[in-house]
């Protein structure tokens, strides 16, 4: 990686890993409740400019662009079509796949419209930036991880389990602070032992998609990044893989 390459890529992770938690400490601090939307809005300019700072060649540019809004409408549109099932859904799994194969700026942005977009069909409100920073870090996370991800079934699964219970002990942080205007560690506790159901079906349901969607993911970005060009991010081809018989073708809160 080019030495300008590498300075803008940690500008950008420095910009959501900084921006995006100190938008959500001040709207859950001091800024007015009804204030959720706009800042929701800023933390997806803040998402789309770090994700703009790593443009370079024009030819990525589109390609990863393309890839990266795709990863979204495919995120956004799981979690509309697993509704009837509260926690049950490949939202995680789907981010953490977008960091891992288009990088962390690129996996936030994800995580980050994934929430925006699908909440005007389950509700727009003050758990929306929450909700919005934490799908966000895991895609951070997919993006920091990805070679030990990609080489390693049994680590992407307990990355996926580890995600799904970070992700519920957080949310029920933003919870309690709205719920009562300030943290109360005795509330917190009620609040996690209540949801513990949903930490269960966050954590397996990862698990679950994770095994699922790791190969035919695998499979279909490695064609797509070489196809495109964007070899920074090509996968770690598989083990069992042949490569002289298989070659690689051508260029609500809890809802």
């Amino acid at each position: 990686m080019e030495k300008a390459t590498l300075i803008r890529r940690i500008i950008s992770y420095m910009l959501v890993l900084t921006a995006a938690p100190v938008m959500v400490v001040l709207f859950a601090t001091v800024m007015p409740r009804r204030s959720f939307l706009l800042v929701a809005i800023v933390m997806a300019a803040v998402a789309v400019g770090a994700f703009c700072l790593n443009f370079e060649k024009e030819k990525d540019n589109g390609a990863r662009t393309v890839l990266t809004a795709v990863f979204a409408a495919l995120s956004t549109a799981s979690r509309v079509v697993f509704a009837a099932v509260p926690g049950f859904k490949p939202i995680m799994s789907v981010t953490m796949f977008a960091g891992m194969y288009l990088g962390g700026d690129a996996g936030f942005l994800v995580g980050a419209l994934t929430a925006l977009l699908s909440n005007f069909v389950f509700g727009q409100g003050g758990w929306t930036p929450f909700q919005m920073l934490l799908w966000g870090l895991i895609g951070v996370a997919g993006g920091l991880f990805a070679p030990v991800l990609k080489k390693s079934k049994i680590v992407l699964c307990i990355g996926g389990a580890l995600s799904g219970i970070l992700f519920s002990l957080l949310i029920d942080v933003w919870s309690t602070v709205w719920m009562k205007g300030t943290f109360s560690l005795p509330f917190y506790l009620g609040v996690i032992t209540e949801g513990l159901p949903f930490t269960i079906t966050y954590a397996v349901s990862n698990v679950i998609f994770m095994l699922i969607l790791a190969e035919p993911m695998r499979k279909t970005m490695e064609r797509a990044v070489v196809k495109f060009g964007i070899e920074e991010f090509r996968p770690v081809p598989s083990r069992k893989r042949n490569h002289k018989t298989e070659p690689v073708d051508g260029e609500g809160c809890r809802k």
